[in-house]
Parts: C-alpha cells; sequence; structure tokens
C-alpha cells in the first residue's frame, strides 16, 4: 500500500522542477545564469555573471573569489544580469568583506537597473565599489 502524503509529495516534485521552463524560440529558461572568467591584465581577475543570480549561482561565483584572492582586484562584471536574489547579495558582500582580507579589491561593474534597484533597497550599494563597465573597473584597479 502506498502512502497517500508520499504519492502527493512525488506528485508535486515531479510538476515542480525549480528553474525549470520550456521556451521556444532561443530564449535562455527560468533560471539560467552564466559565470565566466573573462580576459583581464595580470594581477586582475575579471568574470561576466548573466542572467538569473540566485543561489544556484553562488557556487560559481565563490569559485571566481576564491581564484581572485590574493590578485590586485577582481572585476565582476554584472552588465548582463537579469535578477539578483538575497543569496547572491549575501555572496557579494561576504566576498567584498574575504578579498578584503587578502588586500584584494572587488569591484563591481556595469551594474544593471535591476540589480541597482536591489542594492538601493537593501542600502548596501555603498558598501560595493561600482565601476560603469568592466574597462572602467579595470582602470580603477590600476592606481
Amino acid at each position: 500500500m502506498v502512502d497517500a502524503d508520499v504519492t502527493r509529495t512525488l506528485e508535486m516534485t515531479d510538476g515542480h522542477k525549480l528553474h525549470e521552463a520550456h521556451v521556444e524560440g532561443g530564449v535562455e529558461p527560468i533560471g539560467a545564469f552564466t559565470v565566466e572568467p573573462r580576459p583581464a591584465p595580470d594581477g586582475i581577475h575579471v568574470a561576466a555573471l548573466t542572467g538569473e543570480l540566485d543561489i544556484a549561482a553562488t557556487a560559481a561565483v565563490r569559485e571566481q573569489v576564491d581564484g581572485a584572492a590574493g590578485r590586485r582586484g577582481l572585476v565582476l562584471d554584472l552588465s548582463g544580469a537579469t535578477f539578483l536574489d538575497s543569496s547572491m547579495l549575501k555572496e557579494l558582500l561576504r566576498a567584498g568583506s574575504e578579498l578584503d582580507r587578502y588586500g584584494t579589491r572587488l569591484v563591481l561593474a556595469g551594474v544593471t537597473p535591476q540589480v541597482r534597484r536591489v542594492f538601493e533597497l537593501t542600502r548596501t550599494m555603498e558598501l560595493f565599489t561600482v565601476a560603469g563597465d568592466p574597462d572602467a573597473a579595470v582602470e580603477l584597479l590600476g592606481d
């Protein structure tokens, strides 16, 4: 005999898959994100973060932060970010604090209006160094 609660849970789980959507026409699915290193001058690490930056993206961002520790700076290019949730905000705040211990400066570049709104609502914007684009961020780190 199958327990009714187990059956109901299985049905709900099978019917709701987090971060999955099927969209025709080449549109990225809900929850899609990328975290990719970009070419940068010596001593600076640049990574482009695109799409929906939520808890699913935090491990990939942490990997970039860990790889930049001890360098002159880390530039996180947010120009392709469409969403940022509280778990990613926490990760960015943690990154700034952790990198500071290594003497590595964190610069956020190309902050989109959607991401800026999260920073404004949480009153955390002033906790970050922000540049208009990755080139300007690299220039800031050149000082």
